[in-house]
C-alpha cells in the first residue's frame, strides 16, 4: 500500500512545495499592511489602537 514511493522520494517533494522565503522587504511590507489594517479596525469599531484583537483570539 506505501511501497508506491521509497522512503528517499518523499522528502525532496516536500522541499520543493515549501513557500519561497521571505525577504526583508517584504517582512516590513506586511508588518506595516498589518498595523494599517488594525489602525483601521480601531477607528471603525471608535476604540485606541492595540486593543482590538488581531487574527484569532
Amino acid at each position: 500500500m506505501y511501497a508506491a514511493t521509497s522512503h528517499r522520494t518523499a522528502p525532496l517533494r516536500a522541499v520543493s512545495s515549501r513557500a519561497p522565503v521571505a525577504t526583508r522587504r517584504s517582512r516590513v511590507r506586511s508588518a506595516l499592511l498589518r498595523r494599517w489594517r488594525e489602525a483601521q479596525r480601531a477607528a471603525a469599531m471608535n476604540v485606541p489602537v492595540g486593543t482590538v484583537k488581531r487574527g484569532r483570539a
